[in-house]
């Protein structure tokens, strides 16, 4: 027998998830990512990271990334990554339009995927509620190495 459920509904489904394997959600704080460069440890232009708030500030809960920078696996291709770095002087403005994707890391996405097996079933609600907690305007979801 196939069991329907309405987006509505896996949408608080999925938020009950998250709120019990990360009770500090609604914590998380932000600032510009980080990357290795060819002089250390650089500030990344275009992708925030957001951190829960027991978690040092490289561990990377998700990040928010301008997607025309990056590849699918959220890293930059080579012959940007040449030109980088660029100096971070002002906070980030997470409302840009620029931000346009939502980079997950593999932990969350196991555990949706233990959850809800199939990425397709859940990925959309998770846009959705990423974008609505945090006020974003993200239009796009992936994963991310970090």
């Amino acid at each position: 027998m196939k069991i329907i459920i309405t987006e509505s509904k896996m949408i608080n489904i999925i938020e009950r998830v998250l709120d019990m394997e990360y009770p500090d959600l609604s914590e998380c704080y932000y600032d510009w990512a980080e990357y290795s460069c060819g002089m250390g440890v650089c500030c990344d232009p275009y992708a925030v990271g957001f951190v829960l708030p027991d978690k040092e500030y490289y561990q990377y809960f998700f990040k928010l990334v301008e997607s025309g920078y990056y590849d699918d696996m959220g890293n930059y291709p080579k012959e940007l990554s040449e030109d980088l770095p660029e100096v971070c002087y002002e906070p980030p403005n997470i409302h840009e339009i620029e931000f346009d994707t939502i980079l997950i890391g593999e932990e969350m996405f196991e555990l949706l995927n233990d959850h809800f097996n199939d990425p397709k079933i859940w990925w959309n609600q998770l846009l959705f509620i990423l974008n609505n907690r945090f006020g974003l305007n993200a239009t796009k979801i992936g994963i991310g190495i970090f």
